[in-house]
């Protein structure tokens, strides 16, 4: 599967299916891709507000610029993280 996705703003991007849904389900929770751990909603709030935080700024440095490749980076990491959470069921009640 490749398609593109074209945005209302105009912007597009590809979604290309890498394995399908049966083979991703036959391998072992935590060596499937992201989108068969989280939902896509979980996915896309991550990001939009890992983002979000990082605006936070009283006021932003003129000299600092945005890297996006490590906020991915840590946005990825926090999605893994909950993933390994709710597929292990490590919740506490208080």
């Amino acid at each position: 599967m490749n398609n593109t996705i074209v945005l209302p703003d105009g912007s597009a991007f590809n979604v290309v299916e890498v394995m399908t849904r049966e083979e991703a389900m036959k391998l072992p929770p935590n060596k499937r891709p992201i989108c068969y751990r989280v939902s896509s909603e979980m996915y896309h709030l991550v990001f939009e507000l890992v983002a979000e935080a990082s605006r936070c700024w009283k006021e932003i440095p003129p000299s600092e610029e945005f890297d996006h490749e490590k906020a991915t980076v840590v946005m990825m990491d926090l999605l893994f993280k909950i993933a390994e959470e709710v597929e292990s069921k490590k919740f506490d009640t208080y």
